[in-house]
């Protein structure tokens, strides 16, 4: 009988319910949980993470080119390389990084199925019912909110353009980092990665997939557990490179 009232319920959402669910992924997790099975609830999400990438790529693009061309000069000045040589790399290292700006939504969304996939799984160990279909997108939903955190690092990094001069500048603090003063590697790493936006997205993510998996909040932070450590341990191990 309760799957009959849900199959009715589903069947009564329309395309304009995924648009609402998409928004209130901000403020209501239930609300964006319970119009997930809308039709195309996936599609808004991923059209406008796609924008917001790809815009917000773009503006940031002069920033992060002046940042690799700044290390590009203190590699090849300490390796005593041929300027031929260096303008050469210098070139191809720009190609890359201009060619990655439209390529990130693509990026992105191959990480939310891959994510959403390892969340499925984690979900089903821990008895939470819910499909992949569904997982996928309220993840894409959710996803914008560390969207926003790349619109307010523009934000910052515009503001105070001139000092960028390092990779770390391309990554304002929005947590504990803003008090804590010339810290880097792993623990930068961690405390870099735990910022407002991230925790907003775990606790809503958490809530979220609690009711539409039909279960404890627990079980949920269990199943979203690949959404957040893989990212953290890519972002330490980024850090400890870039701080050599």
């Amino acid at each position: 009988m309760e799957e009959t009232k849900l199959g009715i319920q589903e069947q009564k959402l329309g395309v304009g319910d995924g648009v609402v669910g998409m928004l209130n992924v901000f403020v209501d997790p239930a609300g964006a949980a319970k119009r997930v099975p809308a039709p195309l609830s996936w599609l808004w999400p991923v059209i406008l993470l796609s924008i917001i990438y790809v815009v917000f790529g773009y503006l940031m693009l002069p920033y992060t080119l002046s940042v690799v061309d700044l290390r590009l000069s203190q590699q090849m000045t300490q390796q005593n390389l041929p300027v031929e040589q260096a303008e050469r790399a210098r070139n191809i290292t720009h190609v890359i990084t201009q060619f990655s700006v439209p390529a990130t939504p693509v990026i992105v969304i191959a990480l939310l199925a891959l994510f959403a996939w390892l969340v499925s799984a984690m979900a089903s160990m821990a008895g939470l019912r819910a499909k992949f279909r569904d997982i996928f997108s309220l993840m894409a939903a959710c996803a914008l909110i560390p969207a926003l955190q790349y619109i307010a690092t523009y934000i910052v990094v515009h503001a105070k353009a001139d000092e960028i001069t390092s990779q770390e500048q391309l990554t304002p603090p929005f947590g504990l980092d803003i008090f804590l003063q010339n810290i880097h590697g792993a623990l930068y790493g961690v405390v870099n990665f735990f910022s407002i936006f991230e925790i907003w997205y775990l606790v809503v993510l958490t809530f979220a997939l609690a009711y539409l998996g039909k279960s404890s909040k627990g079980k949920a932070f269990f199943a979203i557990t690949p959404a957040w450590v893989l990212p953290l341990i890519l972002k330490v191990v980024t850090a400890m490179f870039q701080s050599n």
